[in-house]
């Protein structure tokens, strides 16, 4: 049954929402070019979504997902811990809290993947106390109607529609190809995420945040 109400956030799109955290991949201290390794991994989390790109690169195995992650400067700045439930670290990769993980547990999320990873110092060694997990979404679902929202721009990729963020938009959405999906992306849609209903109210009651200031804006539902 499609969803009554849909929420989006534009989480993604908010340079405070960015913390100074890399990734370590698994053989990426053996690789011939472990920043070409890193490159590739990060445009196949942003832009490859199954089924929804013809020709694109292979699916992420999850044997392929960060085994730690690091402050990527020695001082100075702000950790992860100090920040809301979640955050973007290098290469547009999202990381959520240990209390965030466990509200999403109880929703449906589909492939949609989540992966224990811990923090450490600068100098990878010294672990950072906290829970935290990486986040990849995996269930693209087309559901935005461009054409019946405002403040919504085509870019100059084909079928895809920047979001202003800044302003007052609304986003129409037909979410039966969501189902009964509670997060999920439209690849149409750039740096945005849809929440059902349910799990907003979830994440809102536990006085969690996907960023700071207002977290959601409802759709509209056609």
């Amino acid at each position: 049954m499609a969803h009554r109400k849909v929420w989006d956030s534009c989480f993604l799109k908010k340079t405070s929402n960015v913390a100074y955290v890399s990734f370590h991949l698994p053989g990426s201290d053996e690789h011939p070019d472990p920043l070409g390794l890193s490159v590739e991994f990060s445009n196949r989390y942003n832009y490859v979504l199954p089924g929804s790109i013809p020709g694109a690169a292979q699916d992420i195995d999850a044997g392929e997902y960060p085994d730690y992650m690091y402050l990527t400067y020695e001082t100075g700045e702000e950790l992860p811990s100090n920040r809301n439930d979640a955050f973007i670290g290098a290469g547009g990769l999202i990381v959520v809290s240990g209390a965030m993980y466990d509200i999403l547990q109880g929703f449906n999320l589909g492939a949609t993947r989540l992966q224990q990873i811990p923090l450490r110092q600068h100098n990878q060694r010294t672990p950072i106390e906290g829970r935290w997990y990486f986040l990849h979404i995996r269930e693209n679902r087309n559901c935005l109607i461009a054409e019946e929202s405002t403040g919504v721009e085509a870019t100059r990729s084909a079928d895809r529609w920047r979001v202003n963020s800044e302003a007052k938009y609304q986003l129409t959405v037909e979410p039966t190809a969501a189902a009964d999906l509670d997060l999920w992306y439209d690849s149409r849609a750039r740096s945005v995420l849809f929440f059902s209903e349910r799990l907003k109210e979830a994440i809102e009651r536990a006085g969690l945040s996907f960023k700071s200031g207002n977290d959601f804006r409802a759709c509209k539902v056609v």
